[in-house]
Protein backbone atom coordinates (compact mmCIF):
# COMPACT_ATOMS: atom_id res chain seq x y z
CA UNK A 1 0.00 0.00 0.00
CA UNK A 2 1.02 3.14 -0.94
CA UNK A 3 0.43 6.55 1.18
CA UNK A 4 -2.32 8.42 -0.78
CA UNK A 5 -1.54 12.10 -2.52
CA UNK A 6 -2.65 14.68 0.03
CA UNK A 7 -3.89 16.94 -2.73
CA UNK A 8 -7.06 18.80 -3.38
CA UNK A 9 -9.20 19.76 -5.76
CA UNK A 10 -8.27 23.84 -7.11
CA UNK A 11 -11.32 25.60 -7.32
CA UNK A 12 -12.75 26.62 -10.84
CA UNK A 13 -13.46 30.65 -10.73
CA UNK A 14 -16.50 30.30 -13.10
CA UNK A 15 -18.17 28.08 -15.68
CA UNK A 16 -17.10 30.00 -18.64
CA UNK A 17 -13.73 29.94 -18.05
CA UNK A 18 -10.68 27.48 -19.42
CA UNK A 19 -8.51 25.71 -16.59
CA UNK A 20 -5.52 23.41 -18.41
CA UNK A 21 -4.00 21.06 -16.12
CA UNK A 22 -0.46 20.19 -17.09
CA UNK A 23 3.31 19.57 -16.65
CA UNK A 24 5.91 22.27 -17.40
CA UNK A 25 8.17 19.46 -18.52
CA UNK A 26 5.60 17.01 -20.42
CA UNK A 27 5.61 16.57 -24.28
CA UNK A 28 1.99 16.62 -24.55
CA UNK A 29 0.93 19.69 -22.57
CA UNK A 30 3.81 21.81 -24.31
CA UNK A 31 1.79 21.30 -28.24
CA UNK A 32 -1.66 21.95 -26.01
CA UNK A 33 -0.32 25.63 -24.50
CA UNK A 34 1.42 26.33 -27.66
CA UNK A 35 -1.74 25.63 -29.68
CA UNK A 36 -3.96 27.72 -27.10
CA UNK A 37 -0.97 30.74 -27.23
CA UNK A 38 -1.07 31.16 -31.70
CA UNK A 39 -5.13 30.76 -31.11
CA UNK A 40 -4.82 33.68 -28.46
CA UNK A 41 -7.31 31.61 -26.15
CA UNK A 42 -7.51 32.75 -22.58
CA UNK A 43 -7.33 30.11 -20.14
CA UNK A 44 -5.72 29.31 -16.75
CA UNK A 45 -2.64 27.01 -16.05
CA UNK A 46 -2.94 24.55 -13.18
CA UNK A 47 0.66 22.97 -12.42
CA UNK A 48 -0.08 19.30 -11.39
CA UNK A 49 3.05 17.98 -9.27
CA UNK A 50 3.79 15.01 -11.07
CA UNK A 51 6.44 14.16 -9.04
CA UNK A 52 4.12 13.91 -5.70
CA UNK A 53 1.94 11.86 -7.84
CA UNK A 54 -0.75 14.58 -7.81
CA UNK A 55 -1.62 13.00 -11.03
CA UNK A 56 -2.84 9.62 -8.94
CA UNK A 57 -4.63 11.46 -6.40
CA UNK A 58 -8.51 11.14 -6.30
CA UNK A 59 -9.53 14.39 -7.33
CA UNK A 60 -7.42 14.07 -10.77
CA UNK A 61 -8.58 10.44 -11.52
CA UNK A 62 -12.11 12.00 -11.42
CA UNK A 63 -10.83 14.22 -14.12
CA UNK A 64 -9.03 11.38 -15.90
CA UNK A 65 -8.96 7.89 -14.17
CA UNK A 66 -5.91 7.26 -16.65
CA UNK A 67 -4.13 9.71 -14.70
CA UNK A 68 -2.70 11.26 -17.61
CA UNK A 69 -1.66 14.98 -18.71
CA UNK A 70 -3.12 17.10 -19.54
CA UNK A 71 -7.08 17.88 -19.18
CA UNK A 72 -8.92 20.75 -20.52
CA UNK A 73 -11.77 21.87 -18.04
CA UNK A 74 -14.66 23.96 -18.88
CA UNK A 75 -17.22 23.79 -16.69
CA UNK A 76 -18.69 20.11 -16.13
CA UNK A 77 -17.13 19.49 -19.45
CA UNK A 78 -14.03 17.43 -18.82
CA UNK A 79 -11.49 16.84 -22.16
CA UNK A 80 -8.51 14.75 -21.30
CA UNK A 81 -5.51 14.01 -23.78
CA UNK A 82 -3.55 16.42 -26.29
CA UNK A 83 -5.08 14.96 -29.43
CA UNK A 84 -8.85 15.43 -28.26
CA UNK A 85 -7.71 18.68 -26.69
CA UNK A 86 -6.23 19.72 -30.05
CA UNK A 87 -9.34 18.99 -31.57
CA UNK A 88 -11.50 20.75 -29.40
CA UNK A 89 -10.10 23.55 -29.38
CA UNK A 90 -9.98 23.86 -33.37
CA UNK A 91 -14.06 22.78 -33.13
CA UNK A 92 -15.48 24.94 -30.79
CA UNK A 93 -12.99 28.30 -31.35
CA UNK A 94 -13.34 28.61 -35.51
CA UNK A 95 -12.80 32.38 -34.91
CA UNK A 96 -9.05 32.50 -33.80
CA UNK A 97 -6.47 31.06 -35.71
CA UNK A 98 -6.92 27.76 -37.43
CA UNK A 99 -3.94 25.41 -36.85
CA UNK A 100 -5.48 22.18 -38.47
CA UNK A 101 -3.97 20.69 -41.95
CA UNK A 102 -6.66 20.24 -44.16
CA UNK A 103 -6.64 17.23 -45.99
CA UNK A 104 -6.27 18.69 -49.66
CA UNK A 105 -3.06 20.70 -48.79
CA UNK A 106 -0.98 17.40 -48.84
CA UNK A 107 -1.80 14.04 -48.08
CA UNK A 108 2.11 13.48 -47.44
CA UNK A 109 2.36 16.30 -44.63
CA UNK A 110 -1.01 14.58 -43.09
CA UNK A 111 1.42 10.85 -43.42
CA UNK A 112 3.97 13.21 -41.40
CA UNK A 113 1.71 14.04 -39.08
CA UNK A 114 0.07 11.02 -38.24
CA UNK A 115 3.47 9.70 -37.83
CA UNK A 116 4.21 12.33 -35.55
CA UNK A 117 1.87 11.74 -33.52
CA UNK A 118 2.10 8.10 -33.14
CA UNK A 119 5.59 8.02 -31.63
CA UNK A 120 5.98 6.97 -27.90
CA UNK A 121 7.48 10.13 -26.55
CA UNK A 122 7.54 8.93 -22.72
CA UNK A 123 9.05 5.48 -24.30
CA UNK A 124 11.87 7.33 -26.03
CA UNK A 125 12.34 9.99 -23.10
CA UNK A 126 12.75 6.77 -20.75
CA UNK A 127 14.83 4.99 -23.08
CA UNK A 128 17.50 7.81 -23.20
CA UNK A 129 18.00 7.61 -19.57
CA UNK A 130 18.60 3.78 -19.40
CA UNK A 131 20.63 3.81 -22.22
CA UNK A 132 22.82 6.94 -21.61
CA UNK A 133 25.31 6.13 -24.31
CA UNK A 134 22.78 6.92 -26.72
CA UNK A 135 23.00 10.73 -26.10
CA UNK A 136 25.64 13.65 -26.08
CA UNK A 137 24.50 16.10 -23.59
CA UNK A 138 21.64 16.24 -21.65
CA UNK A 139 19.87 19.63 -20.97
CA UNK A 140 18.05 21.25 -18.23
CA UNK A 141 16.25 19.44 -16.50
CA UNK A 142 17.47 16.58 -17.32
CA UNK A 143 21.13 16.36 -16.17
CA UNK A 144 22.05 13.21 -14.59
CA UNK A 145 20.97 13.98 -11.36
CA UNK A 146 17.61 14.55 -12.23
CA UNK A 147 17.46 11.57 -14.50
CA UNK A 148 18.42 9.03 -11.69
CA UNK A 149 16.11 10.05 -9.53
CA UNK A 150 13.31 10.04 -12.65
CA UNK A 151 14.57 6.33 -13.27
CA UNK A 152 14.47 5.03 -9.60
CA UNK A 153 10.49 6.66 -9.07
CA UNK A 154 10.20 4.93 -12.64
CA UNK A 155 11.29 1.56 -10.89
CA UNK A 156 8.57 1.85 -8.35
CA UNK A 157 5.61 3.29 -10.68
CA UNK A 158 3.97 -0.01 -10.86
CA UNK A 159 4.16 -0.70 -7.26
CA UNK A 160 2.09 2.56 -6.72
CA UNK A 161 -0.35 2.32 -9.28
CA UNK A 162 -1.73 -0.64 -7.49
CA UNK A 163 -1.16 1.03 -4.25
CA UNK A 164 -3.39 3.56 -5.38
CA UNK A 165 -5.91 0.91 -7.19
CA UNK A 166 -6.55 -0.56 -3.72
CA UNK A 167 -6.68 3.30 -2.26
CA UNK A 168 -9.49 4.28 -5.16
CA UNK A 169 -11.54 1.28 -5.78
CA UNK A 170 -13.66 3.15 -8.57
CA UNK A 171 -10.29 3.75 -10.32
CA UNK A 172 -9.07 0.27 -9.66
CA UNK A 173 -9.56 -1.80 -13.04
CA UNK A 174 -7.77 1.61 -15.02
CA UNK A 175 -4.85 1.79 -12.41
CA UNK A 176 -4.32 -2.18 -12.20
CA UNK A 177 -3.98 -1.91 -16.09
CA UNK A 178 -1.71 1.23 -16.30
CA UNK A 179 0.54 -1.08 -13.60
CA UNK A 180 0.76 -3.58 -15.82
CA UNK A 181 1.33 -1.43 -19.24
CA UNK A 182 4.28 0.10 -17.06
CA UNK A 183 5.90 -3.41 -16.75
CA UNK A 184 5.61 -4.87 -20.40
CA UNK A 185 7.61 -1.37 -20.91
CA UNK A 186 10.10 -1.14 -18.71
CA UNK A 187 10.74 -5.15 -20.18
CA UNK A 188 10.89 -4.01 -23.25
CA UNK A 189 13.07 -0.86 -22.32
CA UNK A 190 15.43 -2.77 -20.75
CA UNK A 191 16.84 -3.98 -24.09
CA UNK A 192 18.98 -1.80 -25.82
CA UNK A 193 18.56 -2.94 -29.41
CA UNK A 194 14.84 -2.09 -28.97
CA UNK A 195 15.55 1.54 -27.95
CA UNK A 196 18.13 2.04 -31.14
CA UNK A 197 15.29 0.49 -33.27
CA UNK A 198 12.93 2.65 -31.97
CA UNK A 199 15.72 5.58 -32.86
CA UNK A 200 16.22 4.10 -36.24
CA UNK A 201 11.89 4.89 -36.44
CA UNK A 202 12.13 8.32 -35.40
CA UNK A 203 15.13 9.12 -37.70
CA UNK A 204 13.21 7.92 -40.81
CA UNK A 205 10.34 10.20 -39.54
CA UNK A 206 12.48 12.95 -39.47
CA UNK A 207 14.05 12.15 -42.73
CA UNK A 208 10.54 12.75 -44.07
CA UNK A 209 10.06 16.13 -42.38
CA UNK A 210 13.73 17.35 -43.79
CA UNK A 211 12.48 16.08 -47.33
CA UNK A 212 8.99 18.17 -46.88
CA UNK A 213 11.16 21.29 -45.64
CA UNK A 214 14.02 21.05 -48.49
CA UNK A 215 10.88 21.29 -50.39
CA UNK A 216 9.10 23.89 -48.87
CA UNK A 217 12.15 25.94 -48.93
CA UNK A 218 14.43 28.37 -47.17
CA UNK A 219 11.37 31.36 -47.91
CA UNK A 220 9.01 29.70 -45.72
CA UNK A 221 9.07 29.82 -41.85
CA UNK A 222 6.05 26.76 -41.16
CA UNK A 223 6.44 23.44 -42.93
CA UNK A 224 3.15 23.42 -44.54
CA UNK A 225 3.40 27.21 -46.06
CA UNK A 226 2.68 30.52 -44.62
CA UNK A 227 0.89 29.61 -41.76
CA UNK A 228 1.61 27.71 -38.48
CA UNK A 229 0.01 24.24 -38.37
CA UNK A 230 -0.56 21.69 -35.67
CA UNK A 231 1.96 19.70 -37.74
CA UNK A 232 4.53 22.24 -36.42
CA UNK A 233 3.66 21.93 -33.37
CA UNK A 234 4.15 18.34 -33.23
CA UNK A 235 7.41 18.85 -34.82
CA UNK A 236 8.88 21.21 -33.11
CA UNK A 237 8.03 19.89 -29.63
CA UNK A 238 9.86 16.86 -30.44
CA UNK A 239 12.60 18.36 -31.84
CA UNK A 240 12.91 19.93 -28.30
CA UNK A 241 12.29 17.21 -26.75
CA UNK A 242 15.06 15.18 -28.55
CA UNK A 243 17.58 18.27 -27.65
CA UNK A 244 17.14 18.42 -24.13
CA UNK A 245 17.37 14.63 -24.18
CA UNK A 246 21.07 14.91 -25.76
CA UNK A 247 19.64 13.48 -28.34
CA UNK A 248 19.89 16.22 -31.43
CA UNK A 249 23.60 15.34 -32.86
CA UNK A 250 22.31 11.75 -33.43
CA UNK A 251 19.17 13.20 -35.93
CA UNK A 252 19.98 16.83 -37.16
CA UNK A 253 23.25 18.91 -35.86
CA UNK A 254 26.74 18.53 -37.75
CA UNK A 255 25.40 18.28 -41.20
CA UNK A 256 22.67 15.72 -41.21
CA UNK A 257 19.42 17.51 -42.00
CA UNK A 258 20.33 21.12 -42.30
CA UNK A 259 16.82 21.67 -42.87
CA UNK A 260 15.49 20.45 -40.16
CA UNK A 261 17.99 22.21 -37.90
CA UNK A 262 17.58 25.52 -39.64
CA UNK A 263 13.99 25.13 -38.56
CA UNK A 264 14.41 24.26 -35.45
CA UNK A 265 16.53 27.22 -34.68
CA UNK A 266 14.22 29.63 -36.55
CA UNK A 267 11.38 28.96 -34.72
CA UNK A 268 12.55 27.79 -30.93
CA UNK A 269 12.66 31.42 -31.02
CA UNK A 270 9.36 32.64 -31.50
CA UNK A 271 7.33 34.29 -29.40
CA UNK A 272 4.69 31.97 -28.54
CA UNK A 273 7.18 28.81 -28.44
CA UNK A 274 9.57 30.51 -25.86
CA UNK A 275 5.67 31.05 -23.79
CA UNK A 276 5.66 27.15 -23.36
CA UNK A 277 9.08 27.05 -21.70
CA UNK A 278 9.86 26.69 -18.18
CA UNK A 279 11.89 29.65 -16.49
CA UNK A 280 15.54 29.35 -15.91
CA UNK A 281 14.10 29.83 -11.83
CA UNK A 282 11.52 26.83 -12.46
CA UNK A 283 14.37 24.69 -14.36
CA UNK A 284 16.64 25.18 -10.86
CA UNK A 285 14.51 24.76 -8.54
CA UNK A 286 13.09 21.13 -10.27
CA UNK A 287 16.34 20.24 -11.06
CA UNK A 288 17.94 20.99 -6.76
CA UNK A 289 14.18 19.02 -5.83
CA UNK A 290 14.43 16.14 -7.55
CA UNK A 291 18.77 15.89 -7.24
CA UNK A 292 19.79 12.96 -4.59
CA UNK A 293 21.15 14.77 -1.26
CA UNK A 294 24.65 12.37 -2.17
CA UNK A 295 24.46 15.03 -5.23
CA UNK A 296 23.39 18.59 -4.06
CA UNK A 297 27.06 19.54 -3.07
CA UNK A 298 27.73 19.89 -6.76
CA UNK A 299 24.90 19.93 -8.37
CA UNK A 300 24.89 24.02 -8.20
CA UNK A 301 27.96 24.77 -9.95
CA UNK A 302 26.77 22.31 -12.41
CA UNK A 303 22.68 23.58 -13.09
CA UNK A 304 24.39 26.82 -13.22
CA UNK A 305 26.91 26.10 -16.26
CA UNK A 306 24.64 24.05 -17.86
CA UNK A 307 22.21 27.35 -18.13
CA UNK A 308 24.19 28.92 -19.43
CA UNK A 309 25.18 26.90 -22.54
CA UNK A 310 21.69 26.45 -23.41
CA UNK A 311 20.47 29.89 -22.58
CA UNK A 312 19.99 31.13 -26.01
CA UNK A 313 17.33 28.43 -26.93
CA UNK A 314 15.44 28.59 -23.67
CA UNK A 315 13.15 30.90 -21.90
CA UNK A 316 14.33 34.51 -22.98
Amino acid sequence: MVDEPKFKRPEVVNDDSLVLYCNQYSYYCQKVLWALHEKDIKFTKYEIDVANDEHFSEWFLELNPRGELPVLQKGLLIVPGSTRILDYLEENYPNNKPLKLRWCENVKLQNLKNSLDKLPIGVITMGSFLHPRTVVAPKSPFVQPVRYTILERDESVSNRLRGYAKAFPAFSEVLQKKAEFHDRKRQMLASEQYFLQLLDVLDQVLADAEAELTKSGDDKIWIAGADISLLDISLVCLLYRLYVLGLEDRFWTVGKKPQLEKYFNRIMASENFQHTLPTKTSLLKTIWLNTPSTYKAGIAAFSFSSMIIGSTLLKR
